[in-house]
C-alpha cells in the first residue's frame, strides 16, 4: 500500500480521503475478533500484506509494523503472527508497588514474595485477585473484592506457612510525616475498608503530634499503644501503621464502636461530675480539630504514591 504526500488539498480531496479510510477501517475492522486480544490472518490479508498497525492486549503492544521511510511504503510479515501473554507479567508490571507496600507492613522482602507468586503461577487458572490461589474449604479458589485484598490475605498466609521469612530487626522511623499519612490512607482505602480514613488520620495526628513526636516515631508507634513494658514497639514504620488501622478495625468498628465520644471511652477515657465515664474533652477537642485539618486533605493515593512520599 502506497502512501503519497499531497502538496495541496481542496475540500473534494479531503471528502473523497475519508471515504477511503472509513472503507478500510471497516474491511480491517472484519478481521479482529471482539475481545481484541486476537486478530484474524486470512489468505486474502497475506497476499495484499494488511496488518493491523498495532496489536495490544492488557496495555501492552504486543506487535507493531513500520514504515518504510524509503519506499513510503507499511511494511509487515505476511504471515500469521503468535503472540504469547504472560499474565503474570503484567500483573506485576501494575501492581507491584502494591506488592511492596504490603510486604512492608509484614517484615517481608518483597523480591521473595514476588519469586514465591512466580512459582505459584498457573496461566489457566490466573485470577487477577486471588494470586496467591488461595483456596476455601471446598477447594475452590477464592475471589476477593480487590486485587490489594488478595494479595494482604496472601500475605498473610505465607507469613503463617513462613514465620521464618519475618525480619525480626528493627528500623526506627526518621522520615516524613507525608508518607506515615498516605500509608494510614492506603490501609483505609484498601486493606481496612471499615475504618473511616479522616478519623483513624485524626486519632493519629491527635497522639502524635501530627506524626511528628520523635519518641513515638522511634518505635514506630504512632497511635499510643502501650504494654506492659510501655510504648509498643514496631520493627517497621509500615508494620505500625497496619497494626495501628487493624486494631481500630478489629477492637472498635467492627464491634460497632464507630463515634468519636464512644471510641474515646475507651481509647482515652475521663470522668465527668457525676463520675460516669466519658471519652476526655481535651483528647475529643485535639481529634476534632484535626478532623477538620484532614477535610481538604488528598485522600487519592495508590502504592506508587505513597512510596514516592517517603
Amino acid at each position: 500500500m502506497k502512501l503519497k504526500l499531497a502538496s495541496g488539498l481542496n475540500l473534494g480531496h479531503v471528502i473523497v480521503a475519508i471515504i477511503i479510510l472509513v472503507l478500510f477501517v471497516l474491511t480491517i475492522g472484519d478481521h479482529i475478533s471482539a475481545e481484541g486480544f486476537k486478530y484474524e490472518f486470512s489468505e486474502e490479508d497475506n497476499a495484499l500484506g494488511d496488518v493491523p498497525l498495532t496489536l495490544t492486549v492488557g496495555g501492552f503492544n504486543l506487535y507493531k509494523t513500520t514504515i518504510d521511510n524509503t519506499s513510503n511504503e507499511i511494511a509487515g510479515p505476511l504471515e500469521q503472527v503468535t503472540v504469547e501473554v504472560n499474565y503474570f507479567d503484567m500483573f506485576l508490571n501494575e501492581y507491584q508497588n502494591d506488592v511492596v507496600v504490603l510486604s512492608k507492613a509484614l517484615g517481608l522482602d518483597s523480591e521473595k514474595v514476588i519469586n514465591n507468586l512466580r512459582e505459584l503461577y498457573d496461566a489457566k487458572e490466573f485470577e487477577i485477585t486471588n494470586v496467591g490461589y488461595l483456596r476455601d474449604k471446598d477447594g475452590n479458589l477464592r475471589k476477593f473484592d480487590s486485587v490489594q485484598l488478595g494479595l494482604f490475605e496472601y500475605l498473610q498466609n505465607y507469613v503463617d506457612e513462613h514465620p521464618e521469612s519475618v525480619s525480626k530487626k528493627r528500623v526506627p522511623y526518621t522520615g516524613n510525616a507525608k508518607y506515615v499519612e498516605s500509608l494510614i490512607i492506603y490501609f483505609t482505602k484498601n486493606i481496612y475498608t471499615n475504618v473511616d480514613t479522616n478519623l483513624a488520620l485524626s486519632i493519629g495526628a491527635a497522639e502524635s503530634g501530627y506524626y511528628t513526636a520523635t519518641y513515638m516515631l522511634k518505635c514506630n508507634n504512632i497511635y499510643g499503644g502501650m504494654g506492659s513494658s510501655g510504648l509498643i514497639k514496631y520493627n517497621s514504620i509500615e508494620n505500625g501503621v497496619y497494626r495501628y488501622i487493624r486494631y481500630l478495625s478489629v477492637n472498635y468498628i467492627s464491634k460497632g464502636i464507630t463515634s468519636l465520644e464512644s471510641i474515646g471511652r475507651i481509647y482515652c477515657p475521663g470522668y465527668n461530675s457525676s463520675g460516669a465515664r466519658v471519652a476526655s474533652p481535651h483528647w475529643i477537642s485535639l481529634v476534632t480539630r484535626a478532623q477538620n485539618y484532614y477535610n481538604s486533605y488528598n485522600m487519592d493515593v495508590t502504592a506508587t504514591s505513597v512510596l514516592e512520599s517517603r
